[in-house]
C-alpha cells in the first residue's frame, strides 16, 4: 500500500468520511472507493482531497498521516 492510500482510508476514517467526501468532490461513493484502491490519483483529485482535508499533497503522497499524529 501506497502512502496515498494508506492516508486517505485513514482520513476517511477519522475526518471525513467517504460518502461525505463524496459529495464534496462532487462525485459517488463509488468513485471514492474505486480511489481508495489506485496507485496513481490524478492532479486534479489530489489538489480536491487536499483542500478537502485541509493536507498538502506533497504529505498525502510522502508522509504517514497517521503516524504523524
Amino acid at each position: 500500500m501506497n502512502y496515498f492510500t494508506k492516508n486517505l482510508k485513514f482520513l476517511t476514517k477519522t475526518k471525513i468520511n467517504q460518502n461525505q467526501l463524496a459529495h464534496l468532490m462532487n462525485t459517488t461513493r463509488q468513485a471514492i472507493t474505486s480511489l481508495l484502491k489506485t496507485n496513481d490519483p490524478r492532479a486534479n483529485t489530489l489538489i480536491k482531497i487536499s483542500d478537502i482535508y485541509n493536507v498538502s499533497i506533497d504529505d498525502l503522497l510522502r508522509k504517514d498521516l497517521e503516524e504523524s499524529n
